[in-house]
């Protein structure tokens, strides 16, 4: 007796060749009834048998397109309507949207037609199908078609068209299809705009990066600024132009060049290789690359093409430094009006093509960690706008997030879309790219914000922005927004322990907190230990000059002198402490790694953010087991003493002691310490989940230290999977710590 189903599945299923191969695969099984898109995903009936059912869900689910993603299946028992067959239905539209499939990595199929010489769309530098291809970058409005892309005006040729109506065509429906005869076109310019006169201008551009031209590139999301990653001349000159002396510049190669490159393993290779194709932290090997891409750096930043224009220009030369086409901190320029008007003091030429992008979006960057897959730092290209799922339902909600790093959330029901990579808000560029997403974001999900919710940072631009918006505002503190961030991505809905190593953020006691431990769960949070307070003296300053931190810390806690400076800056240092006055205290863990790499000499000011940090991170000594000493002050909330290892620091640097020693034993102390507050916790208030949140947990050394120690003792450890633990994650977590606050007030 044939068995009917019907299947409601959502999530990123149109746009990515779903409907055709869920009819390749109906057909395939004998099986019949239809498919087609809604607004709120794609429904399917199938009538059968049932095991014939059985294995249609079980194939739709292991062998789905690479670039769609399943996130909730809905699947109802119905009476039989004896279907003839199986076909794919139009769709229909109602009340609800769908989601936005990000931007895909150019498949292997495209890649073997665009090599051979007898393929009409040879060396073509659009080439995309239903498995690859811009989606997110190239959008207009919803419901996702040509129509409602930038490639409304491109009309296809017949061969395309056929194509695209063909249902067993690999390009069947495939919104971005076309080809050399109906597709857009590459030019090269002049940086004053003027048009290069060739008919081969992506070989112009080669010719001109082999001679050590410093090259604009339009590309998926935006434009890179692209050398030679072997000129050191070049590289060494883009520095200077980019007024960017040490902080490491991203780089290009083919995935068969890797190896000589990089020590990569197979789960590194796995992700790098994915449709998502992100910048992957790899470390160094050998001396191809010249040192000045990352230096004084044991990784390298390097991503695979993940574009066909990329592979044209990597199948000439074979390593390009490719670095966000920017001027500092304002967002990737996308056309060639703004690289003429904001590059033209960094390049030259710039190569540009005639399709709009609709959507700027930054590459995506991350690294493996230990057992525990992709972590990342940067969450844009491949991964937005794919919404992240809620813990439980919330309100319309907008959550602006922090003022650093900035993502915003829109969020409804169980589904949270988390913006890509905004940048800093401190200029006018950035604020704009901000408001133009959050309008964007509003339109395509349909969501109408009942509730904004907001960093306590009084004078943080995406607090003030907060409060011109209509709705609901809620404050929600800094690293409770980190500690409930990790929860929610986690699904942990318990008590846990939560430990929050940060750099700044606005405190309940309007200190500024970075080093804290919390226990609670998505709903109640209490801080209950603490790094000690300490001061930085002129605030802001002191995190730019590293050296004054140091002063300060050894002064207030060893009476010591840290000749970093001139006599009268130290004596201005010590003076503020000696009359607390002009002094900013904080409990900050990234301001301790800024103190600890300047007393070692490693950083005394820094051009980058955490760099410090980072530098004190990549000489520590692996295989070192001892720790210096602490104290922990029990009244709760506990405070978490460093006079002890500070002066144990100074003794060993007096010692002769080598800092790539001193600096192992100081990560060592960072973890030890944590697992003895979080041993405390645990006995008092019988927890034993620890998550770990914040910037300072991007330090793969001391997140993968903690993870052992803390796994060694018996605690079940939960890290961000799916966002940054850097201050990426902020609005997420504002957007769940925010609806269960107003839940709470609401029930008082």
């Amino acid at each position: 007796m044939p068995k009917r189903k019907k299947l409601r599945v959502k999530g990123i299923v149109q746009g990515v060749g779903f409907r055709p191969f869920v009819y390749r695969l109906a057909r395939s099984l004998r099986l019949k009834g239809f498919v087609r898109n809604t607004t709120n995903g794609v429904e399917i009936e199938v009538e059968g048998s049932a095991a014939g059912i059985d294995r249609f869900i079980e194939s739709m689910l292991d062998s789905k397109p690479p670039a769609a993603r399943i996130d909730k299946i809905r699947i109802d028992t119905a009476p039989n309507k004896a279907y003839r067959e199986f076909s794919i239905k139009e769709s229909t539209t109602s009340t609800g949207f769908t989601q936005i499939s990000p931007d895909i990595a150019t498949c292997n199929d495209c890649l073997k037609e665009m090599n051979d010489p007898h393929d009409r769309r040879y060396k073509f530098p659009f080439i995309n199908c239903t498995n690859c291809g811009p989606r997110y970058s190239i959008i207009i409005k919803t419901p996702y078609d040509r129509a409602r892309t930038s490639m409304h005006e491109f009309k296809m040729c017949v061969d395309c068209e056929k194509e695209f109506q063909e249902i067993s065509d690999r390009r069947f429906h495939a919104q971005p299809d076309c080809c050399l005869v109906c597709g857009p076109t590459y030019s090269l310019h002049t940086i004053s705009g003027e048009k290069v006169e060739t008919d081969k201008p992506i070989l112009r551009t080669v010719e001109s990066l082999k001679r050590g031209d410093i090259v604009a590139i339009k590309g998926v999301g935006g434009f890179h600024i692209a050398c030679d990653a072997l000129n050191r001349d070049a590289v060494t000159r883009l520095r200077r132009l980019k007024h960017r002396p040490t902080k490491p510049f991203a780089i290009m190669a083919n995935k068969h060049d890797l190896h000589r490159i990089t020590y990569i393993n197979a789960d590194e290779k796995k992700v790098i290789e994915s449709p998502i194709a992100p910048i992957m932290l790899l470390r160094k090997r050998g001396k191809t690359i010249c040192e000045e891409v990352a230096p004084n750096n044991p990784y390298l930043g390097v991503m695979i093409p993940y574009a066909p224009i990329h592979h044209l220009l990597l199948a000439e030369m074979p390593y390009l430094v490719m670095t966000s086409a920017n001027i500092q901190d304002e967002p990737i320029v996308k056309n060639a009006e703004e690289v003429e008007r904001k590059l033209s003091r960094l390049v030259s030429l710039y190569l540009d093509h005639n399709r709009n992008i609709e959507n700027r979006c930054d590459d995506s960057v991350g690294y493996h960690l230990n057992n525990r897959g992709f972590s990342i730092i940067r969450r844009s290209r491949g991964y937005v706008p794919i919404p992240i799922d809620l813990p439980i339902a919330v309100k319309p909600t907008l959550a602006v997030g922090p003022y650093l790093k900035n993502t915003f959330t829109l969020a409804n029901s169980e589904e949270a879309y988390v913006s890509p990579h905004i940048g800093d808000l401190d200029n006018l560029e950035t604020l704009q790219f901000y408001d133009e997403m959050v309008t964007k974001y509003k339109r395509w999900f349909g969501i109408d914000p009942q509730l904004i919710i907001h960093d306590l940072h009084p004078d943080y631009l995406s607090t003030k922005i907060a409060q011109t918006m209509p709705g609901q505002k809620i404050g929600i503190q800094h690293h409770i927004a980190h500690f409930v961030s990790c929860l929610g991505e986690n699904a942990t809905l318990t008590n846990t322990i939560g430990i929050i190593f940060d750099g700044t953020g606005y405190g309940l006691d309007g200190k500024i907190w970075g080093g804290e431990f919390f226990i609670g769960s998505i709903t109640d949070q209490k801080r209950v230990a603490h790094l000690q307070y300490l001061p930085l003296p002129g605030g802001e300053s002191s995190i730019r000059k590293p050296y004054r931190i140091a002063i300060a810390y050894a002064h207030k806690l060893l009476h010591e002198d840290m000749h970093l400076t001139t006599d009268s800056e130290t004596k201005i240092i010590k003076t503020m402490i000696d009359e607390n006055r002009n002094l900013v205290y904080t409990s900050s863990i990234g301001r301790l790694f800024d103190c600890i790499s300047a007393m070692l000499h490693v950083t005394r000011e820094i051009t980058y953010e955490a760099e410090a940090a980072i530098n004190l991170e990549y000489i520590a000594a692996h295989g070192v087991t001892t720790h210096y000493p602490y104290r922990i002050h029990e009244s709760e909330p506990m405070t978490v003493e460093i006079e002890d290892t500070l002066a144990a620091i100074v003794k060993d640097t007096r010692s002769g002691i080598s800092n790539k020693r001193i600096s192992a034993k100081f990560h060592n102390t960072l973890a030890v310490l944590s697992l003895d507050v979080a041993k405390r916790l645990r006995q008092r208030y019988g927890i034993k989940r620890v998550c770990f949140s914040g910037g300072v947990f991007q330090n793969r050394y001391l997140l993968n230290l903690m993870i052992r120690y803390f796994l060694a003792d018996g605690f079940e450890v939960s890290t961000h999977r799916r966002l940054p633990n850097n201050d990426g994650c902020i609005s997420y977590g504002q957007t769940i710590a925010g609806n269960t606050k107003e839940i709470s007030g609401r029930n008082k």
